[in-house]
């Protein structure tokens, strides 16, 4: 009540301003309120979705695809066999055959070097083989690529 009576006090030309005001800043917070869709007034700000490990790695492999294919007759200078099949092992839902990978990597199906990334791969354990021979990542791949696109 106190507040109100000291506004019967005000100059008229501070009661103008502060009407002026108060119009304005009910006109930004309904800007607000219909870019945001909240109702109780203004929104904090959230910060941008931050990709999964897998969304990165499925980008990464998307984009070496897309350099290759630009790069026609010069792909195999854009190649990184391993690295392309341990990007679409850490991508995949479910263990993939050979001939899947190498498809999701962008390498023809009977890649040597493919087949070779493979053997390596697994020798390192950075992949393995199901019992229906299909591959997968292995735990040690799976906690190492995470904390790489976590960094990124």
């Amino acid at each position: 009540m106190t507040s109100d009576l000291r506004l019967l006090h005000w100059p008229e030309e501070d009661h103008a301003n502060f009407t002026q005001f108060t119009a304005i800043m009910a006109e930004v917070q309904t800007r607000i309120q219909a870019i945001s869709g909240e109702a109780g007034g203004v929104p904090v700000p959230r910060p941008p979705r931050v990709p999964t490990p897998r969304e990165c790695a499925a980008m990464i492999l998307r984009r070496r695809r897309d350099i290759r294919a630009m790069a026609g007759p010069d792909a195999d200078l854009f190649s990184d066999p391993a690295w392309e099949i341990m990007l679409a092992v850490f991508v995949a839902d479910e263990p993939q055959s050979d001939a899947t990978l190498f498809d999701a990597a962008g390498m023809p199906g009977d890649s040597v070097a493919g087949a070779e990334s493979i053997a390596l791969l697994i020798a390192r354990d950075w992949i393995e083989r199901t019992g229906a021979g299909h591959l997968r990542a292995t735990e040690k791949s799976r906690a190492i690529l995470e904390q790489y696109f976590q960094r990124l």
